[in-house]
């Protein structure tokens, strides 16, 4: 059933699903995949940090690049943050609400990427859960022997990590409630230090509240309390926080950039370690710097010849990252490909795979010819809804 699900997902949205589904359906990003797991994962395991911005019209498949990287993310054991903008929210508003997203979007890699499973508290919960005691204490020192967290953040996770354990005396439910709406930044559960100390005598102090004064610091100790946990680290995808963007003033959108200038700043200098940005806008998000914020579209701006390829740029187009790519038919004809392999799955015969696969390949060089946006997008729910139909008929 779970590939006619994905099937009617990409006929209705043209996106894709979490989980293997989207290394099935990928076309022309194998190369690039397979530069990241080999280059930036290890650079990330060793305490290094990365950033791209990929850049892309609407619909030419960022979110798709963004989401299988994700999936092999977690596959070598990274936690990772997704931040989907496109609903009006807008992360970089402040540097709290920064920390907030992702905070509130980190998943372990062997959680389940919905609501319930995400969380940095179900980061930590994971790490500490069992009876590793020589683990646990391991990890606690590496806390403490870190530069990266502050004393009230640090004592956050130790306060969990407690009530995780069993160690933290007499704390329940509304004490890790507490705790865990302290780490995660969360302005809609208020809860006030004063009360929490004299309710559990015992806990540690100080604990930290997230704040505009203490958010950068908080921000860095976020990305780096996955590998001190034990993590290989962590992987961060923004898609389209642009859209957000669009919406406010010319003054919201200054104050936006200037937080986007600073994260590329603290991760340009060396300020946030063991972690991966990848930063999805589309093709015009650099020249809005420059006109609102200059000083982010000089860091950020790519100065190139003619004809020439850089897939480590700080900001690269989607299309230098694919090969094929999708002036050309044989990137259509790959993702037809794949996505008729996914009907085979759900019980489609020879036969009706290969009627279905010649009539989508006669579309291919069409689309490529096609230089509107979302003209990947649209392929994609041509191609789903011919092979769901055809599954359909077939079934019946």
């Amino acid at each position: 059933m779970r590939v006619q699900e994905t099937l009617a997902r990409l006929a209705q949205t043209g996106t894709p699903p979490d989980g293997a589904d989207i290394g099935r359906i990928s076309a022309g990003i194998a190369d690039a995949l397979g530069r990241i797991v080999d280059e930036i994962f290890p650079l990330v395991t060793c305490g290094g940090s990365d950033l791209q911005f990929i850049l892309a019209p609407y619909g030419r498949g960022k979110t798709h690049f963004l989401k299988a990287i994700q999936y092999r993310a977690r596959e070598h054991g990274f936690v990772t943050a997704y931040v989907d903008c496109q609903d009006g929210e807008s992360p970089f508003r402040s540097l709290p609400q920064t920390y907030s997203a992702i905070a509130r979007s980190m998943i372990p890699p062997e959680a389940q990427p919905h609501f319930a499973s995400s969380g940095v508290a179900r980061v930590i919960e994971t790490q500490f859960a069992g009876d590793c005691n020589d683990r646990q204490r391991e990890i606690v020192e590496r806390l403490a022997g870190s530069n990266a967290f502050p004393p009230g953040y640090r004592n956050l996770v130790r306060s969990y990590a407690g009530f995780v354990t069993g160690g933290g005396g007499d704390a329940d439910e509304h004490f890790g409630e507490s705790i865990e709406a302290l780490l995660a930044g969360e302005v809609s559960y208020r809860v006030t230090l004063g009360a929490l100390y004299r309710r559990y005598p015992w806990v540690l102090r100080p604990l930290g509240k997230l704040g505009p004064r203490n958010a950068g610091v908080w921000l860095r100790a976020l990305l780096a309390l996955p590998r001190i946990l034990g993590y290989p680290g962590l992987v961060v995808l923004f898609d389209e926080t642009e859209v957000a963007l669009r919406r406010g003033g010319t003054r919201q959108r200054q104050q936006h950039l200037a937080h986007v200038r600073t994260f590329v700043d603290h991760l340009a200098v060396g300020s946030f370690c063991g972690c991966a940005v990848y930063y999805a806008v589309v093709d015009d998000f650099i020249e809005m710097a420059d006109q609102d914020l200059g000083a982010l579209g000089q860091r950020i701006e790519r100065h190139r010849l003619p004809g020439t390829r850089n897939p480590r740029a700080v900001s690269v187009s989607l299309d230098e990252l694919t090969e094929p790519g999708p002036r050309q038919a044989a990137f259509f004809e790959e993702l037809a490909e794949r996505i008729v392999d996914l009907g085979r799955t759900a019980g489609l015969t020879s036969d009706a795979s290969a009627q279905v696969l010649h009539r989508l390949t006669q579309q291919a060089t069409r689309f490529a010819g096609d230089l509107s946006e979302g003209k990947v997008r649209d392929f994609v729910k041509l191609a789903a809804t011919s092979v769901a139909q055809e599954v359909m008929r077939h079934a019946s």
